[in-house]
């Protein structure tokens, strides 16, 4: 029985090592040329390391690891993410520091970049652990993260996470050109750069987001149906409308008086009942004459 587990355990054993198997660093240049981050952000990409970036869906608590272009959701995006960087020729175990930064270049959209690049996230004085290869810091960041939020209606937008090698000065001079009062958008990364001497960047990594599908219904104008039709007055009461189906106390009504057919059809009536005595007066009369 132990044979057969044993046996077993080698056999998965290469699949468990190829799913943590450091990627391509050809196809990472492949992806940024191929998704137009060459030129879009970087002139040129000529990376030395990899470096991994792990997603936790604060809801699911679930983990998303990047491959480049992946398409993920604002929600999975929206806690700053763990960083690793694979180096190639770098020892990690030495003094070396890094600068890591994301930018939208996509913002407000991906047809029409005026704000672009949006600066998600830019801090310094990073170092690797020695055995995971995540990256820490150990001063406040320049621009503290913000996750991505893309409008409405708008296409995925791409964003992309760079590092690059830490030069001596940064902590003096980056904190002038970019501090927590800093606007966030129009930012260009490459100015950034040859201004505070970071030169290329060592590694990079990108992925993509969309609105959330609820963003259109919750951003949405009132319907023009609703803003343009006004309420109709109530209608005025009609000759023919009872007074008390309006909004009025009801009047009072006084006691009709008899009509005029009713009063003949009486007189009529003491009319013949009186006849006979009226017949007798008459006869009288006329014997009392003779």
């Amino acid at each position: 029985m132990f044979g057969d587990l044993l046996s077993l355990a080698f056999l998965l054993l290469p699949h468990a090592f190829a799913q943590v198997a450091t990627p391509d660093l050809s196809n990472v240049t492949t992806a940024f040329s191929s998704a137009q981050i060459v030129p879009d952000v970087l002139q040129s990409f000529n990376p030395g390391d990899v470096v991994n970036i792990t997603f936790t869906d604060p809801v699911t608590m679930e983990n998303e690891d990047v491959v480049p272009g992946i398409l993920l959701t604002t929600e999975q995006t929206s806690v700053q993410p763990d960083i690793f960087l694979i180096p190639s020729g770098i020892n990690l175990t030495g003094n070396t520091s890094f600068v890591v930064t994301i930018v939208d270049p996509d913002a407000p959209t991906p047809q029409n970049h005026s704000i672009s690049q949006f600066l998600h996230f830019l801090g310094g004085d990073f170092t690797p652990d020695p055995t995971s290869g995540l990256l820490s810091n150990s001063s406040p960041n320049l621009m503290e993260f913000i996750g991505p939020a893309p409008p409405a209606g708008s296409d995925p937008h791409r964003y992309v996470l760079l590092v690059y090698s830490q030069p001596g000065g940064f902590d003096t001079n980056a904190p002038t050109l970019v501090n927590s009062s800093t606007p966030r958008n129009n930012f260009n990364i490459s100015t950034f750069a040859q201004a505070v001497d970071l030169g290329d960047p060592v590694a990079g990594n990108y992925f993509l987001v969309g609105p959330t599908p609820n963003a259109s219904t919750s951003t949405q104008a009132p319907s023009t149906t609703t803003q343009s039709t006004p309420t109709a007055p109530a209608p005025a009461p009609s000759s023919l409308t009872p007074m008390n189906s309006i909004d009025m106390p009801p009047l009072a009504v006084p006691t009709a008086a008899p009509s005029t057919t009713a009063t003949s059809s009486g007189t009529l009536n003491e009319i013949q009942l009186l006849a006979p005595q009226m017949m007798t007066f008459m006869v009288a009369v006329l014997l009392a004459l003779l």
